[in-house]
């Protein structure tokens, strides 16, 4: 008599680099919705927390400005954490199609965070004039852009870093193996 019920193998052991990943993602994605609804608090409520008034120069207050005044900038905010979010612990479930769908998201951070560099000065352009007459204040470091600037751009490169580390470890066939569910021979 055979046995048409298929049974699955032994799923692969889950690397300790992938759960990573996608615990930090899950954790970074609540982040970032948590500074979000924040922002979206009514009052003034991101710039209580940041300790400074929107128009009151640096950065801090630029970036506080930013939100109080950019919805759009806000809900891409938002959009882009839920994706990453439900990306993430679909990585961490180690769904079938997860392990693509976070391989497109890192494609997406890699070129986003490029973008991101190509765009800064634009930025700064934008912001109101005290924002950016701190921004070179020497007396007040922590206002201004001195040192603060350097710090983004390491930031952008281990992000630039993280996401070709991330793309192409969920494309070794290690990390493959654990996200298929293939029949056993019976």
């Amino acid at each position: 008599m055979t046995d048409t019920s298929l049974s699955l193998r032994s799923p692969a052991p889950r690397s300790p680099a992938v759960t990573g990943l996608a615990w930090g993602f899950i954790l970074f994605a609540l982040a970032t919705l948590l500074l979000v609804l924040l922002s979206r608090a009514p009052g003034d409520a991101m710039a209580t927390t940041l300790g400074v008034d929107a128009g009151s120069g640096g950065l801090t207050g630029g970036v506080a400005w930013m939100i109080e005044r950019s919805t759009r900038v806000a809900n891409l905010l938002l959009l882009g954490a839920l994706v990453t979010l439900g990306l993430a612990v679909a990585l961490l479930r180690r769904l079938p199609w997860a392990r693509r769908a976070f391989i497109a998201l890192m494609i997406a951070g890699f070129v986003g965070v490029l973008g991101g560099a190509a765009l800064t000065p634009l930025t700064f352009s934008l912001l109101p004039d005290a924002a950016t007459t701190e921004a070179i204040n020497v007396e007040d470091p922590v206002a201004g852009l001195i040192g603060l600037l350097g710090g983004l751009i390491l930031f952008a490169t281990l992000l630039t870093a993280l996401f070709a580390w991330a793309g192409w470890k969920l494309t070794t066939p290690a990390v493959r193996a654990e996200f298929e569910h293939v029949p056993a021979e019976g």
